[in-house]
């Protein structure tokens, strides 16, 4: 029993020795996700101070931020995701059943029954299977066929996810 064990052992030590390097698991060749190839996510300009910039998440890790006003950092910034992270993004798109939503929310045709003026816009878009998927949501639009709180966690999950705040700002 105790040589069984043994060898057990050592088999596991020399499977899991092959495991280690040096080179994080986003650097290797790109792996499946399921869900998107790129999200993006774009907010406007409002009357007042509301950042303008966009970011836009890859399926590899990749994320790309351009910053354009009343933000922290303006121009192109680049960072990387962890698989786990991209998972996760992978999800939230998901759970705020994306494919569900409509194209526009932005005036009364589109169920805005309540309306305020100088808010900002924002644009989530999904891309699946080389085909694109795009929300334009005005923040000043409510109304019962409106799903203003999905759209909004979504894109909080975005920026939260993507790490855009380093870039924004408080």
């Amino acid at each position: 029993m105790r040589i069984q064990a043994k060898w057990l052992s050592a088999a596991a030590v020399l499977l899991l020795s092959g495991c280690s390097d040096s080179v994080p698991p986003w650097e290797r060749a790109p792996w499946p996700v399921d869900g998107f190839e790129v999200v993006y996510l774009a907010r406007s300009a409002c009357y007042g101070t509301c950042p303008v910039y966009d970011v836009e998440v890859f399926a590899d890790g990749r994320v790309r931020y351009t910053g354009e006003e009343h933000v922290k950092a303006t121009g192109v910034h680049e960072t990387r995701l962890s698989p786990h992270a991209v998972t996760e993004l992978a999800a939230a798109v998901h759970a705020a059943r994306f494919n569900k939503l409509a194209a526009s929310y932005q005036d009364a045709a589109d169920g805005c029954r309540d309306m305020f003026t100088d808010a900002s816009s924002l644009t989530i878009g999904v891309k699946r299977g080389g085909r694109t998927a795009r929300v334009n949501y005005y923040n000043g639009c409510s109304g019962p066929g409106v799903p203003s709180a999905r759209i909004r966690t979504l894109a909080d999950s975005i920026d939260r996810i993507a790490g855009t705040r380093a870039f924004i700002g408080e």
